[in-house]
């Protein structure tokens, strides 16, 4: 249901709700009229790829012309409307996950978001998990409830935040941390989590008041970013009832 096959078909998702595509696939030397549509998709910025006739039927075995679009399975929220929307949320803060790869990781830490009354959350638009089956399975449906923001650039995104008063907390494990159980955190919030085996890329991080960690006295330093998400927002919501 996230796919839709078809030269015409595609021209015309191209042409009238490009910001509903989240990747063409096209079939290697297939050339003609797949030129056109490849030269779309670099005015309108919307990333493509190349696979093999066996690869692209993995995907969709009908007829796809040499052609398939996927789809974001939810409509995309944008950034001004998020921000002043997470401003009134039960908790006023969102989730910016910076170049989180794993669907299910996405869809845990939207199920928790979501739970706890968060505003939403914040993804970059290029190297983020694909919100398909896999995310909606982790989240539990929680996907198609909560507000999701792609955003092109994730460090100008926080910028913009910044300028509408959110304090920028940064998930990270250093001796440059705060325990995030004594600190006093400030509201609206953004709480920034990263990739699974980068962390949060320096840029991002630079926009960042203050970053946080979560201590591990048991001896066992390994929590996952959906863990670690998942303990954070619900200090974040403790110290947002308790204020």
């Amino acid at each position: 249901m996230n796919y839709i096959p078809g030269r015409k078909p595609v021209v015309e998702l191209i042409q009238n709700e490009p910001e509903k595509i989240d990747l063409i696939y096209f079939q290697h030397h297939k050339g003609g009229p797949l030129v056109k549509l490849v030269n779309m998709c670099r005015q309108n910025r919307i990333r493509y790829k190349f696979l093999n006739r066996d690869e692209l039927a993995r995907i969709y075995s009908g007829n796809h012309q040499g052609v398939i679009a996927r789809i974001n399975a939810k409509k995309n929220i944008p950034l001004d409307e998020i921000l002043a929307t997470a401003k009134k949320a039960y908790l006023p803060v969102l989730l910016a996950l910076d170049q989180v790869q794993d669907p299910g990781n996405v869809g845990t830490l939207a199920r928790t978001a979501l739970a706890l009354g968060t505003g939403g959350i914040i993804l970059p638009k290029d190297r983020s998990a694909y919100l398909g089956a896999g995310a909606y399975k982790a989240s539990a449906g929680a996907i198609q409830q909560i507000n999701i923001s792609r955003v092109t650039n994730l460090a100008r995104a926080l910028d913009e935040a910044r300028n509408n008063g959110f304090w920028i907390y940064a998930a990270r494990y250093n001796l440059d941390a705060e325990n995030i159980f004594y600190f006093k955190i400030r509201f609206p919030a953004i709480l920034v989590l990263g990739n699974e085996e980068k962390g949060i890329r320096p840029n991002v991080l630079r926009r960042c008041h203050e970053s946080l960690y979560v201590p591990m006295p048991g001896g066992f330093d390994s929590l996952n970013v959906a863990q670690a998400g998942a303990i954070m927002l619900g200090q974040f919501l403790r110290y947002a009832l308790s204020s």
